[in-house]
């Protein structure tokens, strides 16, 4: 690993692992130190129309989802039955066989990760999911988590880790647990970490004040896109949303970025907070993304961004397959530079081409900020988009 002065993150998700992989060497190319699975890392569960596959008798759209339960339905239309736990660790083994990722881990010097839905084991699950204790092992024992580390006792896979480098030009990392503890939908004050999750964070966000001068939180959910009545983000639940902001200013953590995926698609998204601005770089779509829906839903989805305000955008939405890339760099002085990037791994002829690229101005700078005078940065997302 290059002293965290100078360090290349990629990342990515949503990532099939029955589909095609030939992505791995374009992300070799882009040569990064460390690589981080942000949510979709595997999909485990299964589609099905009006009730869950292998699941017999009355339509499941009418069957509440309870606690224990192996499957969710969107709408009382598709239905995902979850994976068993064997299941789960067939999937993770087939993507760990995979030859373009075996490459890359033994490339990086460390491969990080977090879990969304798909990989704990069902579409859009929660606190409510059977299986998410297994699911979790699986996942670790995926990531080459040790038997005997902290994270399997968790209620959880959240966790941190502190890049090597000289004092006060660290890069730290904060990947956070949206899914395993996470509330059902329909009450404005539902939570996505838990309580023991939110005093981790504030401590972890402490605990490297003096060491990093890059903080970078991984939420598997978009935190800064507004929810505009589909899909799934952080401002589904407002208050849950605006305790992170708050949790984020009052650490004085320095250089604050977010990652985020889920989508299918990339976006790049800031607030500004007085004389902070928070960005987040959302990379989604490995194997498969929204440019590849079939009619109409390629097109439902394009619709939404062109009707409702995207305020909060840097840049046009890149709807192909990608991943993300951070290059920090930490002067002598401790003052951080920070590139975002969405780079296409789409089978066409934009495959390794750079579709967004930003430096990070404003950064957060060791000081407190006031989260309730964040307002989207007022980026503009193109109507020539949806045509």
């Amino acid at each position: 690993l290059r002293q965290a002065e100078a360090l290349k993150l990629a990342f990515g998700s949503c990532n099939k692992q029955d589909l095609d992989q030939s992505y791995w060497q374009t992300i070799l190319e882009r040569a990064p130190d460390v690589w981080l699975w942000g949510g979709d890392i595997v999909y485990g569960d299964k589609p099905g129309l009006l009730f869950p596959p292998g699941r017999s008798g009355s339509n499941a759209a009418d069957d509440p989802m309870v606690d224990g339960s192996t499957y969710t339905c969107l709408g009382g239309i598709v239905c995902f039955t979850a994976g068993t736990p064997n299941h789960m660790r067939a999937q993770y083994a087939k993507q760990n066989e995979t030859e373009g990722y075996q490459v890359l881990a033994q490339a990086v010097s460390r491969v990080l990760g977090i879990w969304d839905d798909h990989d704990m084991g069902v579409n859009d699950g929660d606190s409510r999911y059977k299986w998410r204790e297994e699911s979790k092992q699986a996942l670790l024992d995926f990531l080459g988590e040790p038997l005997y580390s902290p994270r399997r006792q968790r209620s959880g896979v959240w966790d941190s880790w502190l890049a090597p480098g000289p004092a006060g030009r660290r890069v730290a990392f904060h990947l956070l647990d949206v899914r395993h503890n996470k509330m059902p939908y329909g009450d404005p004050n539902g939570d996505f970490l838990g309580e023991e999750q939110w005093a981790w964070l504030e401590e972890s966000l402490q605990a490297v004040r003096d060491e990093a001068a890059v903080n970078v939180v991984v939420s598997g959910l978009q935190v800064l896109r507004p929810w505009p009545r589909g899909g799934e983000v952080w401002a589904r639940f407002p208050a849950a949303r605006a305790r992170l902001l708050r949790t984020l200013a009052a650490s004085r953590a320095r250089g604050l970025v977010l990652l985020s995926g889920d989508v299918h698609m990339a976006q790049l998204s800031a607030l500004r907070c007085g004389d902070v601005v928070v960005h987040e770089l959302t990379s989604s779509g490995l194997t498969h993304s929204l440019a590849e829906l079939a009619f109409p839903a390629q097109w439902i989805a394009r619709l939404m961004l062109w009707i409702f305000p995207q305020h909060h955008l840097l840049a046009d939405t890149w709807f192909k397959r990608n991943f993300g890339e951070l290059e920090i760099d930490v002067d002598e002085n401790g003052a951080a530079t920070v590139q975002g990037r969405i780079i296409s791994v789409h089978p066409d002829r934009s495959r390794g081409r750079i579709v967004v690229e930003r430096a990070f101005p404003q950064l957060s700078a060791g000081e407190s900020w006031d989260a309730s005078a964040c307002e989207p940065i007022m980026g503009a997302e193109s109507p020539k988009e949806f045509w």
